[in-house]
C-alpha cells in the first residue's frame, strides 16, 4: 500500500504525463522563428531559464535588503514569495508551469541538491560527539523537543473541531513536529554565521541540537510506523527489517571501507578523486534505495553521511569540494522553489485559522525557548548567554522549510 500522505520522511507519489523519448536539448531559438518560446518545451532550456530567473530575482532582493541585515536565505524566501504572484502572468507561467514539463524539472534538481545538502550535514555531524554528550546537553535536547510537542498537542486538542478533516489533522501534526524539531545543520550554519561555533555556548548548542535532531528522527519514525501498523502490520515489520539491514550495511561495510580509503591516503595528501566520486555515488545510491523502500530519499543520504568519518582527509575533502556549490546553487533553487508554492491568500482567507496559527506558533516557540533558557541558566550560564542559547535553539531554517 502507498504510504500515508503528509508524513515526514515518507514518500509521496505523483502522476505525470511525460513525452517519451524525453525532449532535453533544443535546436535553439531558431527552431521556430515565429515562436521562439518553443524552446521551453525542452527540459534543459526550461531549467536554465528557471535558474536564471530565480538567481536574478534573489540577488536583486538581497542587494536591496542586505544593508538592513537580511540574510541570503531570507532573500531566497522573499524571491519565492515574489515569484508566487508573478507566475499568474502568462509570460512567467509558461516558464514555471509548462503544460508538458510542469514544475517537476526544477523540483527534481532542487530535491537532488537538498539530498546532497543533508548528506554533507551528516558528514559534518560528529557521531562520537553526539554519543559523548553530557547530561546537560541530553536534558536540554530532549526536554526542548518534548515540551514543544506536548504544548502543540494540547493546543491542537483544545482547538479541535468536530468536523475537522483528516488533512487538517495531519497538517497540524506536521506543524507540531516542525516546531519541535531542532536541526543540527540549521544550528551549525547559524553558529558559524554568528562566529560563535567554538565558544562554550556554540558547543552546547551543537551537542543539544545533535541529540534533538536524532531524537526527532527516531520519534517521527515511531509515529509513522505506529500509524501504519494498524493497517498493515507485515508492511511495518518489513520496513523495520529493511531499515535495520540498511543501517547494518552502512556501519559494518561502508564505514570500514571509508577507513580503508583514509589509510591509503598519504598523511597530509589529497584523497584520490576516484574515492571522492565513489563516495558521492554511494550516497546517491543510498538515497535511491530508501526511495525504493517507500522511505524518503533524504533519509538514505543523511544516514550514509553520518557514517563518513568527519574531519580530514575524507570528510573535509567532501565538504571542501561540494559545500560551496551545493549551498550557493542547489539550495538557492530549493528555497525559492519551496516558497514559490506558498499561497498566502488561502492562509489569510479564514480569520479563525490566522488566530489559531498565530497562537500555536507563539506558544510552541515559547515552549522551546523557555526550557532551553532555564536549562542553560541552571548550569551556571549567565542570563544573557542563556537567552541567546534559547534563541539559537529555537531558530528555524531550510530543514523546517523542506517539510
Amino acid at each position: 500500500p502507498s504510504p500515508l500522505p503528509f508524513l515526514l520522511y515518507e514518500n509521496e507519489t505523483y502522476e505525470y504525463c511525460i513525452v517519451l523519448p524525453p525532449k532535453v536539448n533544443s535546436a535553439g531559438i531558431w527552431e521556430n522563428e515565429t515562436s521562439p518560446s518553443v524552446i521551453f518545451n525542452y527540459s534543459l532550456p526550461l531549467l536554465e531559464m528557471q535558474v536564471v530567473l530565480t538567481f536574478v530575482i534573489t540577488h536583486v532582493i538581497y542587494t536591496i535588503l542586505r544593508p538592513l541585515g537580511i540574510t541570503l536565505f531570507a532573500s531566497q524566501m522573499f524571491a519565492g514569495i515574489t515569484l508566487s504572484p508573478m507566475i499568474k502572468l502568462q509570460a512567467f507561467r509558461s516558464i514555471f508551469f509548462n503544460k508538458e514539463l510542469s514544475i517537476e524539472v526544477i523540483d527534481t534538481v532542487s530535491m537532488f541538491g537538498f539530498a546532497l545538502f543533508l548528506f554533507l550535514t551528516g558528514v559534518k555531524m560528529d557521531m562520537k560527539l553526539a554519543l559523548r554528550t553530557t547530561k546537560r546537553s541530553v536534558g536540554i535536547g530532549v526536554v526542548s523537543l518534548l515540551s514543544s510537542i506536548l504544548v502543540g498537542a494540547a493546543i491542537n486538542e483544545t482547538f479541535k473541531q468536530p468536523n475537522e478533516t483528516e488533512q487538517v489533522k495531519t497538517e497540524r501534526l506536521i506543524g507540531t513536529v516542525i516546531e519541535a524539531l531542532t536541526s543540527f545543520s540549521v544550528i551549525a550554519c547559524l553558529l558559524a554565521e554568528l562566529k560563535i561555533l567554538n565558544t562554550e555556548l556554540g558547543r552546547l548548542a551543537l551537542t543539544s541540537a545533535a541529540v534533538g535532531d536524532l531524537s526527532t528522527m527516531f520519534l517521527v519514525h515511531v509515529m509513522s510506523l505506529s500509524r501504519n501498523f494498524t493497517a498493515s502490520p507485515w508492511l511495518v515489520i518489513e520496513r523495520v527489517v529493511i531499515m535495520f539491514c540498511f543501517i547494518t550495511l552502512i556501519i559494518f561495510v561502508f564505514r570500514p571501507l571509508m577507513y580503508w580509503v583514509i589509510k591509503r591516503t598519504p598523511d597530509g595528501g589529497p584523497v584520490a578523486e576516484v574515492y571522492i566520486t565513489a563516495t558521492m555515488m554511494v550516497a546517491l545510491g543510498c538515497a535511491v534505495f530508501t526511495h525504493w523502500t517507500d522511505r524518503s530519499p533524504l533519509i538514505g543520504a543523511f544516514l550514509f553521511g553520518l557514517a563518513v568519518p568527519d574531519g580530514p582527509p575524507l570528510g573535509s575533502a567532501l565538504i571542501d569540494k561540494f559545500e560551496c556549490f551545493i549551498n550557493a546553487f542547489f539550495l538557492s533553487i530549493y528555497v525559492t522553489a519551496s516558497t514559490l508554492r506558498a499561497n498566502f491568500g488561502n492562509m489569510l482567507s479564514d480569520p479563525s485559522h490566522v488566530k489559531f496559527f498565530t497562537f500555536f506558533f507563539s506558544m510552541t516557540f515559547l515552549a522551546k525557548l523557555i526550557p532551553c533558557c532555564i536549562g542553560s541558566f541552571l548550569n551556571f550560564m549567565p542570563f544573557r548567554d542563556s537567552l541567546a542559547f534559547g534563541l539559537v535553539m529555537s531558530s528555524k531554517g531550510i530543514v523546517q522549510l523542506s517539510h
